[in-house]
């Protein structure tokens, strides 16, 4: 099988197409016959080797989180052969840029219907993180007054939708570019970060910071007593904020960071949502596996909307 091997950890992108052997099945795992996926701002974390979970140093080192394919050998009690599935890597392990992946069988669910291979392929990671900061950690309620950060990106766009969903009166931070993008995803006020405060009275039940670039104490004044602050990354890419959101996370309880998990539940759930129609993501572009160099970079150089998808193989 081809996969796109990491030739060079570092800042600059770069991969390099090679076969590799099928990957063993064991209990309770399906092996699936990859379509699609999708590049995120953790590939590049893990792909730049900036963080403890990368696995520095292994040959033949395959990231990428999102899959979405057709079951070709299975041993699990969930899935049998030539299911179509989708679903999300553990961030540890990555494994998803290869035409063929093992998965256990609690990281993966049913495709949706109606949408295409591509389509799905760019929802697993960014829609569980949303899925799980909005529902399960922030206990989102029907009606409430919500604001998303980053509110275009891919975390951003999910978290909007699923916000929209439960009839909430969504602010949105993005660029003044995007203004139009956020509105067309269901933001009712959109904010340009660059140029715009926060209304001075505005209060919050919930702030998600899904661009995972501030901490509690930056929006503390706009969270009612109830509400919460959940974001995907706090203020941690530099050392001032590393420490300021650590001193935020011990010393307050309306603090909490999102860590996605892959899980086959919540999956189920978005699989329903997304054939609903409340959950759709804008795709910028899609690139072959050959060019993930190229949309490594696309990434890293941001100012898009949506997700970067990468067709791995073909599904026809």
């Amino acid at each position: 099988m081809k996969a796109a091997i990491i030739e060079k950890v570092g800042a600059t992108a770069k991969f390099k197409i090679k076969e590799l052997p099928r990957p063993l099945l064991k209990q309770g795992q399906i092996l699936i016959q990859n379509f699609a996926s999708s590049v995120n701002p953790v590939d590049l974390i893990m792909r730049q080797s900036k963080s403890w979970l990368t696995n520095v140093g292994l040959s033949n080192q395959v990231i990428g989180i999102d899959f979405c394919g057709r079951v070709m050998a299975s041993k699990s009690k969930i899935f049998k052969e030539g299911d179509e599935v989708f679903g999300m890597c553990p961030i540890i392990k990555g494994g998803a840029y290869a035409e063929e992946l093992v998965v256990h069988d609690s990281h993966a669910a049913l495709k949706p219907n109606f949408l295409s291979f591509a389509e799905v392929g760019v929802i697993p990671l960014v829609g569980l993180t949303a899925y799980q900061a909005l529902y399960k950690i922030g206990k989102l309620q029907h009606g409430e007054n919500v604001l998303i950060t980053g509110c275009t990106g891919g975390v951003g766009s999910a978290a909007v939708q699923l916000a929209k969903r439960m009839d909430c009166h969504i602010s949105g931070l993005c660029s003044e570019k995007h203004r139009g993008a956020a509105h067309a995803l269901g933001c009712d006020v959109v904010i340009d970060y660059r140029q715009q405060q926060i209304p001075s009275g505005a209060r919050f039940d919930l702030i998600f910071d899904a661009a995972g670039k501030y901490t509690y104490s930056d929006l503390r004044h706009h969270i009612t007593e109830q509400g919460l602050f959940i974001t995907t990354r706090g203020e941690t890419y530099h050392i001032k904020g590393m420490i300021r959101t650590t001193v935020d996370l011990v010393l307050e309880p309306q603090m909490k960071f999102v860590f996605v998990k892959p899980d086959g539940r919540d999956l189920v759930a978005l699989k329903a949502i997304i054939e609903r129609d409340e959950l759709k993501l804008p795709v910028a572009k899609t690139f072959d596996l050959t060019q993930l160099t190229a949309a490594h970079n696309m990434m890293q150089h941001g100012g898009f909307v949506g997700k970067i998808g990468v067709k791995i193989s073909d599904s026809l």
